[in-house]
């Protein structure tokens, strides 16, 4: 039958129908991946959550991929987006700010609402599924090069484009790695007001940049060193991470684990009896190996150049683009754990025994443990904002670093 104009009362009232429709499958999505994670992001969970059937989401999305995608850029990325400008604003790097603003910002993100907690999701699994990380990148990706390039300038002006650059870029990082590591039990409760604090006045103070030093962190590139005294154990655990550097927990199989350590499903299930007690125990060894092996080696730099100086030489190294398989096994051990109390368990176990050791220690130099997290969601932002911008790794972060730890020394003296 041919429409009229008379058809026009009804067509208004089916297209509201449809973008109800779209808001209720929209909102069951947030609500799924803030709380189940990327495993669970499937039409069928979608359609029950929101009360619908399947057919709306198959008529509006190709596959589960571009149903994310939709999710990011209509729901997950204007939140987000809006949380890192406020800061910027607030921080006053480049227009007045305000401490009291700028530590309200980045509370925001210690406690993060479901729509925070979605975009975090989102965010990590950009780094296996290409259609989401088209969405990242056509968007927040965007705004992060507008942030974090500098301003094509000679001279003095092209120092201070790259030394604000910086600034941005580590505010940026902190943003991301505090939504993202807060999103762990641990930091509930907190004191963050003076880390805050005292990278506000940073901002405000901020060094001059230097040249630094050519150290390469090598150790990085190497594997695990596991000894569990098991070889076959410790080509399993190494295989495991391997394999989630590529493609992520959820797609990862025990065969290709298993393969990968020259080894068989037979083997692998006769020391774990699942896929995922596998990844605990890789998860678990490593964090608690990394932590150590990274801090000896700033350590080191520390003593021949200051604290302020190995502190950026250690962003360059691991936001180099080259480390990006590196940096996904990081960040997907945190995302599982979101997910999985013994996972996340075993995190904050292991996270909590190395906190103990660096109060140990250092009595004099160990901080706080409101410090010692906020250090650790550093080192987990700086890890995120390559996925947004790849040359982030260039920029001179000692203008951040040094004025920091120089800033918190006035403040404690």
């Amino acid at each position: 039958m041919r429409v009229t104009s008379s058809s026009a009362v009804p067509e208004v009232a089916g297209a509201s129908r449809v973008q109800r429709n779209n808001e209720r499958l929209l909102d069951a999505a947030v609500n799924i991946a803030a709380n189940e994670g990327w495993a669970a992001l499937t039409f069928v969970r979608v359609a029950d959550r929101s009360g619908l059937s399947r057919r709306p989401l198959q008529d509006r999305y190709a596959d589960a991929s571009n149903m994310m995608a939709a999710l990011w850029r209509e729901r997950c990325e204007p939140v987000l987006a809006g949380v890192i400008e406020r800061s910027l604003a607030a921080s006053g790097i480049s227009s007045s700010g305000s401490s009291q603003a700028f530590v309200n910002e980045l509370k925001v993100v210690v406690d993060p609402d479901e729509s925070l907690r979605a975009a975090a999701e989102l965010l990590m699994i950009a780094q296996f599924d290409s259609t989401v990380r088209e969405a990242v990148v056509s968007t927040l990706g965007v705004k992060a090069a507008t942030w974090c390039d500098p301003a094509s300038a000679d001279g003095d002006a092209a120092e201070a484009g790259k030394a604000r650059a910086a600034q941005n870029a580590y505010v940026v990082s902190v943003v991301l790695g505090l939504l993202v590591f807060g999103r762990r039990a641990v930091t509930t409760g907190q004191n963050f007001t003076e880390p805050f604090e005292t990278l506000y006045r940073a901002l405000h103070d901020p060094a001059s940049p230097a040249r630094l030093p050519k150290d390469d962190f090598a150790h990085l590139d190497r594997p695990v060193p596991f000894e569990t005294g098991d070889a076959t154990t410790d080509a399993l655990l190494q295989s495991t991470l391997d394999a989630v550097g590529v493609n992520g927990y959820d797609q990862m199989s025990v065969d290709r684990i298993a393969q990968g350590a020259g080894s068989s499903q037979g083997a692998l299930f006769a020391r774990y009896p699942t896929k995922l007690s596998l990844f605990i125990d890789a998860t678990r060894r490593q964090n608690g190996l990394a932590a150590r092996i990274n801090a000896a080696a700033i350590g080191q730099l520390e003593q021949r150049y200051g604290g302020g100086i190995a502190e950026a030489v250690a962003i360059r190294e691991f936001q180099r683009p080259f480390r990006a398989s590196l940096r996904a096994i990081t960040l997907e051990g945190i995302r599982v754990a979101w997910h999985d109390d013994d996972l996340r368990q075993a995190v904050i176990d292991e996270l909590a025994a190395y906190e103990a050791e660096v109060a140990e220690a250092d009595p004099s130099g160990y901080r706080s443990s409101g410090w010692f997290h906020f250090g650790f969601a550093i080192g987990v932002g700086v890890l995120i904002l390559p996925i947004l911008h790849e040359p982030c790794w260039r920029l001179p972060y000692d203008v951040v670093t040094v004025s920091l730890l120089a800033t918190h020394a006035a403040l404690t003296d």
